[in-house]
């Protein structure tokens, strides 16, 4: 099956780490690739409790376009995503289509949970900022996605809480 990341998990290191934690082998993740995921926009309209900060999430968008990571994973590495990702309370699972050097690849990707989403973007920890724009680096997104994602990322200067 095939994954498509968007945030974190696009760092191929820290989705590495991520399994290893588990005790998951990384040849479970295979074939990473850049996609692009139109009629979507990339948001942090999503609080972390983990991070006390903002989270990416995507929203449905026309003339907006998303750049990613598309990967076929197994069943097992699915069960640690959805562990990782609060699924189903916090992320839902959606079946997409995107874009690869080679052609159209269908994939399932996590959206937050309309319930979970927020009005407004919040910024999110400098680390977690790292996370993907190391992983847009290493595949080589576009220079203007990847200045998107600069402005879109805004860093926070400490923690903060979001009541329930």
């Amino acid at each position: 099956m095939n994954y498509f990341a968007f945030g974190s998990n696009m760092s191929v290191f820290h989705l590495i780490d991520l399994l290893t934690e588990h005790g998951d082998g990384v040849d479970d993740l295979k074939n990473p690739r850049r996609a692009v995921l139109r009629g979507y926009r990339l948001r942090t309209n999503y609080y972390s409790g983990a991070h006390r900060a903002g989270a990416a999430n995507i929203e449905l968008a026309e003339d907006h376009k998303v750049e990613g990571v598309v990967m076929s994973i197994s069943e097992g590495v699915r069960d640690i995503l959805r562990a990782k990702e609060g699924f189903p309370a916090c992320y839902e699972e959606t079946e997409i289509k995107v874009q690869t050097s080679t052609g159209s690849v269908s994939a399932f990707t996590y959206i937050v949970s309309p319930a979970r989403q927020l009005a407004i973007d919040l910024p999110v920890t400098p680390e977690y900022r790292q996370l993907i724009l190391d992983g847009a680096r290493m595949f080589e997104f576009t220079s203007s996605y990847q200045r998107q994602l600069r402005y879109i990322l805004k860093p926070m200067r400490s923690p903060m809480t979001i009541p329930d």
